[in-house]
């Protein structure tokens, strides 16, 4: 269905606000005959009900009559007839009264509040009279082939309206997202020089940083050869004072040893000039001993004293070329005592 044209919009609601007033009234009317239709069938069903007619329940019954005579009130009847007026109900079943199909008691028993759902047709008590009451009620609503007309025309117009306010809600939409887009490009081109201004400068100081980490490099590299360079020589002077001291050592030790050997031969021939010993038994004498000296040697601990068991540092292969030119005579002297047998920088000494 084509919309109608903008100037005749105006006309348009007020023919739409006509028909949907009209459609109300006509709601209102229906509604309001089902109320009378329902009310007039629940009357009907509760004189039918009634065991005397028109005259059972739906008139308050007669008070009862008292005298003074009545033992059961216990008061004269001047003051029976001044009680408040109340009703007398009877019942004469064997059941109780909520449980009598024809009393009003049942009925309202049965009464549904507002809201509750309603059992299906097919499980209804009284289905067949709920039946003929929908379709009395339904024959009672226009259904005229105009009505339908109208309606259909009104809910074109209404989807036709529908759609242009959804069409100008999503045209403010867009419009204000392309607004939103806008600025925010804006700021972004603002954050984008700031940016670029910033990592020009970060470039600039990473320049700079390379170039003092290279002379902090080099400078590092200078210091640490002259370092090691000035350890390796002291370290050098160390090994050289312990290798003189050591041939000091082992020449004060011949020293003191040959005079002890001297000394011993010349007991020795004492003692065999002045015992008058022959050399042959001389000779068995010390071969026993020999024997006894070994296995008390044999027996023995002794802890392994060498220098390489001592707390040094491993010497450097880059050693100043004049550092062993320096100590010529204690190296040979060292390396005749240990037997000229040197292992991994180690050589024993006995003393």
């Amino acid at each position: 269905m084509k919309l109608p044209p903008k100037k005749n919009k105006k006309h348009v609601s007020e023919a739409l606000t006509e028909v949907l007033r009209e459609e109300t009234q006509l709601l209102r009317i229906s509604t309001q005959e089902a109320k009378d239709l329902k009310g007039e069938k629940f009357v009907a069903r509760v004189k039918s009900s009634s065991p005397t007619g028109s005259e059972g329940r739906d008139r308050p019954p007669k008070k009862a009559k008292t005298n003074g005579s009545d033992h059961r009130l216990g008061v004269s009847g001047e003051a029976a007839i001044a009680k408040p007026f109340h009703w007398q109900f009877s019942h004469s079943k064997d059941c109780p009264i909520t449980e009598d199909p024809d009393s009003v008691a049942h009925l309202v028993r049965h009464f549904k509040p507002v809201g509750c759902p309603l059992p299906s047709i097919r499980n209804m008590t009284e289905r067949e009279a709920y039946v003929k009451m929908d379709v009395a009620h339904a024959k009672d609503v226009p259904r005229s082939d105009e009505l339908y007309e109208i309606k259909k025309v009104v809910r074109e117009l209404k989807l036709g309206l529908n759609m242009d306010q959804d069409r100008e809600r999503a045209n403010a939409a867009q419009l204000a997202a392309a607004e939103k887009l806008g600025n925010h490009a804006t700021s972004l081109e603002a954050r984008l020089r700031v940016v670029s201004n910033e990592r020009k400068s970060a470039l600039e100081q990473v320049s700079f940083l390379e170039v003092k980490v290279e002379s902090s490099t080099n400078k590092f590299s200078d210091n640490l050869r002259r370092a090691t360079y000035d350890a390796k020589k002291a370290l050098a002077d160390s090994y050289l004072d312990v290798l003189v001291s050591l041939k000091e050592m082992w020449e004060k030790t011949d020293c003191e040893a040959r005079p002890r050997e001297v000394m011993a031969n010349i007991d020795l021939l004492k003692e065999i000039m002045n015992n008058n010993l022959l050399a042959s038994d001389e000779l068995l004498r010390l071969q026993t001993k020999e024997v006894e000296l070994g296995s008390e040697l044999d027996v023995m601990v002794v802890s392994d004293f060498s220098v390489g068991k001592l707390d040094l540092p491993q010497i450097s292969e880059d050693l100043p070329e004049d550092f062993f030119a320096k100590v010529p005579s204690a190296a040979d002297d060292v390396t005749k005592c240990s037997g000229g047998q040197f292992e991994d920088g180690e050589f024993g000494i006995e003393e």
